[in-house]
Parts: structure tokens; C-alpha cells; sequence
């Protein structure tokens, strides 16, 4: 029976290095980048439940809020000591989370909806034509355009949260007749969102990918909306899945190691042999290959993932 707060961590991560009473400040080595350096990088603050890797907390996503760190390491019933023995825990479960309010761009027009097609929404679905884009997929992802405001000129694909409310959107820019940024999305941190979370079948294989045009054209995935994976959604990949997980990034080397820091974190507890990983061609990614070779390009894609074996993470990680 654990008795003290400060034996859940060393139950998991071995005998602490430092230990600040006072401060409530205990280190340990780190599980994902010490390989016996005994640096103790990993420290821990249990009252402030939170914590930090000093040596890889951006690359390994080793920094955040202790139920995090509980979930990913931790055993079964980890998380759930930890919150008994501390019942002052500043921890909030993301039901308790306040919901993020964003609302469409002015003058947001659904492409299915356009029955008088003007010379705006005319370039607007030529742009998607062109990446492949079918009517089915602008149904069904509620994609859109404006040409006013401040998203003037942009396609606006919007994301809904489980509630079915939207929560984020994605705007990109399709004329030609200025120089603009591609990409203008609302001030909304996207660490805080899971895009079109209505959409996930947790029973099903889920497939995370970097971009929504990405997302779009991969049943069942969900977008990072970038190269690294948020504390929220990694939460949830623990909570609910319950099939494999497939990474399927962009196919140059740097996105490759991207994909396989994010396997590395994902491949843990309830997770470990459900997670696999997907290498597209080199200056591929899953947009791209949509646009050339249709639905058969992505199946022949996803038909590629596998697990890592020791020797293949090593070979892009052990110097």
C-alpha cells in the first residue's frame, strides 16, 4: 500500500536524486532520455503538480501537469493514488476545462450550399479540385470559403468539438492575386483543441497526421496541427482508444524523427504494441499523395505501417 505520495514516483522511476522537502521539489531520471547517465533531469514538483524534463521536455513532450506524466509512465491505478493522497491537487479533468468560443469567418459560405456559384466560390472549388478535393469530402467536412473580412479569399475548413461545437477552424488561401500567407487560423491555442473530435470512432483504427488537408482525405485521423502531439490529446488516445494508433507525418527526414518521437511517447502502458508508424516517399505526405493517386494511394500508404524495432529507433536517436 503506498503511503506517501512522493513512493508512486518512485515506484516508477526508481530511487529520487534530489529531494526539497520544503519546496516539495523530488528529481528523478528521466524514462525517456537518461540511458543510465543518472542526470536526474526529470524533476517533479507534487505540489504544484507539475513537472519537467530540463534535458528533453520539448523534443519528448516531458513537461506539463503531473496526471499527464501518472497517465503516460504510470500503472493502473497511479493516477487515482496520486489524486487520494493529494486532495489540495490543482489538477482540473477536462470536463471541468472552460470551453473555447470561436465563431466562423464573416461571410463563411458552405461550398455544398452554393447554388448560384459566383466568380469567388467558382476559384475556391477549383483550388480543391486541383488537391483532389471531391464534392464528397466538401460535404462532409462542412468545408467553405469568404471573400470578405479578414479571412477574404480564404478556404475555411471548421472543426467541432465532441459536443459538435465548433472550437477551430483552418483557413487557407486560394487566390492568386496577391502574395498572402497560406495559412490564417483564429488566436486560439491549438494545444487546447482535438480537431473535429465529433468525428473520431475510438473503436476504430485512428490515423494522426500533421495538416487538416491531411486529415481530410484519412478516414478516422486526427490532425496535430503540426509536428507534435498536445497533452490533451495524448490523454485521450490513453482513455479511449482501443485499437492501433498509425502516425502517418510527411516523408522528408525531420518529419520522420518527428513521427518517431511521437511513437516513442505514445509506446507505453495500455498503448505498447498498439502504436505504428507510417514513412510516406520523400517531398510526399498525405495530401499530395490523395491529389495523384486518389483513395488507392492513401490505402497503399497505410498498408506500409509497422512497428518499430529497437535497431530502427536507435538508428535515429542513439549517437
Amino acid at each position: 500500500m503506498v503511503l506517501d505520495v512522493t513512493d508512486i514516483f518512485e515506484e516508477l522511476f526508481g530511487e529520487c536524486r534530489k529531494h526539497n522537502e520544503y519546496s516539495c521539489q523530488i528529481s528523478y531520471d528521466c524514462p525517456m532520455c537518461d540511458d543510465d547517465k543518472h542526470s536526474g533531469n526529470l524533476e517533479i514538483n507534487y505540489q504544484d503538480s507539475i513537472f519537467k524534463c530540463w534535458s528533453c521536455c520539448e523534443i519528448n513532450k516531458m513537461q506539463g501537469r503531473i496526471p499527464y506524466l501518472l497517465k503516460r509512465f504510470g500503472k493502473k491505478d497511479s493516477l487515482k493514488n496520486y489524486l487520494l493522497l493529494k486532495p489540495d491537487s490543482e489538477y482540473v479533468s477536462e470536463k471541468e476545462q472552460p470551453k473555447i468560443i470561436v465563431k466562423l469567418p464573416e461571410g463563411y459560405i458552405k461550398l455544398s450550399e452554393c447554388k448560384n456559384k459566383d466568380y469567388q466560390c467558382n476559384l475556391a472549388l477549383k483550388y480543391l479540385y486541383k488537391r483532389g478535393i471531391t464534392d464528397d469530402i466538401i460535404e462532409e467536412y462542412n468545408i467553405g470559403y469568404t471573400c470578405i473580412g479578414t479571412y477574404f479569399d480564404r478556404i475555411i475548413i471548421p472543426s467541432y468539438d465532441e459536443n459538435d461545437k465548433l472550437n477551430y477552424f483552418i483557413s487557407r488561401w486560394y487566390s492568386k492575386k496577391y502574395n498572402k500567407i497560406k495559412y490564417l487560423n483564429p488566436s486560439v491555442e491549438k494545444q487546447e483543441i482535438v480537431f473535429n473530435e465529433n468525428k473520431i470512432n475510438w473503436d476504430s483504427t485512428i490515423y494522426l497526421v500533421e495538416g487538416v488537408f491531411d486529415h481530410i482525405v484519412i478516414p478516422n485521423s486526427i490532425p496535430l496541427l503540426g509536428k507534435f502531439i498536445s497533452e490533451k490529446l495524448f490523454n485521450l488516445l490513453y482513455e479511449k482508444s482501443s485499437v492501433d494508433i498509425i502516425i502517418v507525418l510527411d516523408g522528408e527526414d525531420s518529419a520522420y524523427k518527428d513521427a518517431i518521437t511521437i511513437y516513442k511517447s505514445l509506446n507505453h502502458g495500455d498503448l505498447v504494441g498498439r502504436v505504428k508508424i507510417v514513412r510516406p516517399p520523400e517531398d510526399e505526405d498525405p495530401s499530395s499523395i490523395f491529389e495523384k493517386f486518389g483513395s488507392k494511394g492513401i490505402i497503399n500508404l497505410i498498408r506500409t505501417a509497422k512497428k518499430l524495432k529497437d535497431d530502427e529507433l536507435c538508428g535515429y536517436f542513439c549517437f
